[in-house]
């Protein structure tokens, strides 16, 4: 927390910033460069290399071959936290978007009877206001210093805070939309995400797979250099929900934003069952279509 809120100050001094930049990147891009090349494992399936390269968006990135896992090859952890704000989600201002967060909510409520929810890393969407405001028991979490003191300011520190900041408490439900490919250590960091599920809990949200096995160049610059660092697969997530003793099942999500496919992870077999039977009943058709006006995610 302390770094981004080191970012954020000096990105309000806007010639400190540039000076920032220009002299830190070139020193954290050679450090990345070379933790990179000597990557010897998959941060994944652990399958070993050698690793193919695979090129997008002027990138490259690494892939496993063992699980199709596609992660960054020349992107630091430091430039990933550059960027982060409150205005600096996509969609712009605060109390946008949030549509495939108060879907999956609600989704949850009534097919699974979920009670308390928490949407992690949810920015400054309209979800969590909404989602209050109708009743909902929910919680609010991000890394952004600038989005937990505009909520903390309305709701109070015991509905929205940091992930440092969670203690012991416990949700059915956690809610991760266009957040899972931002994680440098995935598996670990998922791990600690759903540490603070109830017994039998959910883990959802969205995320763009890969359609081909490669990055996928579209028009809405999925994995340009804004802090993206994964290109997640069916093969790759279900890897990494199998080592932190989750089941995946996936499906379409209703919008032309990268393969957008809607994810949910649990441990329950009643769950798990049921949303077999959506699958079968879905297929390939969106499990929630976008509103028009809502073509992408409003925070990356």
């Amino acid at each position: 927390m302390a770094q981004i809120e080191l970012i954020e100050r000096l990105k309000q001094q806007r010639g400190l910033f540039k000076l920032m930049k220009a002299a830190w990147y070139p020193m954290i891009d050679l450090k990345w460069s070379v933790e990179r090349a000597v990557k010897s494992k998959c941060p994944v399936c652990l399958g070993k290399a050698p690793f193919d390269r695979v090129t997008g968006y002027d990138r490259v990135f690494l892939k496993c071959r063992s699980c199709t896992h596609i992660w960054a090859h020349d992107y630091s952890e430091m430039r990933a936290l550059i960027g982060m704000g409150m205005h600096d989600f996509g969609g712009g201002e605060p109390d946008t978007g949030g549509d495939t967060e108060m879907f999956l909510a609600r989704f949850c409520q009534e097919q699974f009877g979920s009670k308390s929810i928490l949407l992690f890393g949810t920015g400054p969407t309209r979800a969590f206001r909404a989602l209050h405001d109708e009743g909902v028991d929910v919680y609010g979490s991000d890394v952004s210093a600038d989005v937990i003191k505009y909520r903390q300011a309305e709701f109070g520190a015991d509905r929205f805070f940091h992930p440092d900041q969670m203690g012991t408490r416990k949700f059915d439900v956690i809610i991760s939309t266009e957040v899972i490919e931002h994680l440098f250590r995935p598996v670990a960091e998922m791990q600690g995400i759903v540490a603070h599920l109830n017994p039998g809990g959910i883990f959802c949200g969205s995320t763009g797979f890969s359609k081909d096995g490669g990055v996928d160049e579209g028009p809405n610059r999925y994995m340009a250099p804004r802090g993206h660092v994964i290109y997640w697969s069916e093969n790759s997530l279900a890897a990494a929900f199998r080592r932190i003793g989750l089941t995946l099942t996936s499906f379409a999500l209703g919008s032309g934003f990268a393969s957008a496919r809607i994810f949910f992870g649990t441990s329950n077999a009643a769950v798990i069952d049921r949303l077999g039977a959506l699958k079968q009943e879905y297929g390939e058709r969106p499990l929630f279509q976008l509103p028009a006006t809502a073509s992408q995610p409003a925070h990356d």
